[in-house]
């Protein structure tokens, strides 16, 4: 069992009324408050007028729950952006809404994240909707058959793990394993329409909760949380 421990802080920010918008707005807004903040909207800030995008695993994710905007911070550099700058606002506005934050909760964790030991699974479920599929893979998951196409998610998991991994500098001693029971359902992604995927997934792998895996972790996509049994032995 060779694991890695992350710095974690969630940042809850208690808002006066339930929020209407989604967390790609309020990713937009914290990005354009803080715009010298790449950490805060995953754009390299170039010597242009210009950005580009920072492909990489975002440090920083965004996630809304009812009357609640929640902000994970992973490692020390995110942390630092979240406590001395995303503290200091009170309110937020997204869309046509402004929103007055009536509380600010922080909570810092130390997890473990990584392989586990050999024949232990973990199940864990999506909390927002896994984006697995792009335009490529989406075609040939189309003309695969049912066993065909659980077997590519299982294999379009396990590399989302590995890249989730590489991003945070954790080196995977070991094969990675995963079992899968899920339902796609149809979402929205920068305002395009695509196929997400909900349900219960069971790896060797530590995952801490409310980490996102897969495409447009950022925006809120992909969010997982460990159950409290193996749902699918």
């Amino acid at each position: 069992m060779i694991k890695m421990i992350l710095k974690i802080l969630h940042l809850i920010f208690t808002v006066d009324r339930s929020i209407e918008e989604t967390p790609t707005q309020l990713r937009g807004f914290m990005g354009s408050k803080f715009e010298k903040y790449p950490e805060l909207h995953h754009h390299q800030i170039s010597s242009t007028s210009n950005s580009q995008l920072k492909y990489e695993y975002p440090k920083i994710q965004y996630n809304l729950n009812n009357n609640k905007a929640i902000i994970l911070g992973i490692g020390d550099k995110a942390i630092k952006v979240l406590k001395n700058i995303v503290m200091n606002i009170n309110e937020l506005v997204l869309g046509k809404n402004t929103y007055k934050i009536i509380e600010i909760n922080a909570h810092y964790k130390e997890s473990e994240f990584g392989i586990i030991n050999k024949g232990e699974m973990i199940s864990y479920k999506f909390k927002s909707p896994w984006l697995a599929l792009n335009k490529e893979n989406y075609m040939k998951f189309k003309s695969c058959s049912i066993a065909g196409r659980r077997e590519m998610l299982k294999k379009i998991l396990i590399g989302n793990i590995l890249s989730m991994s590489k991003h945070l500098e954790y080196d995977v001693p070991d094969t990675i394993h995963v079992d899968i029971e899920l339902s796609s359902l149809k979402v929205l992604y920068k305002y395009v329409p695509l196929v997400g995927f909900k349900g219960i997934f069971e790896t060797n792998f530590l995952i801490p909760d409310y980490l996102g895996v897969g495409k447009g972790v950022s925006h809120g996509f992909g969010t997982v949380q460990r159950t409290s049994n193996n749902s699918l032995n």
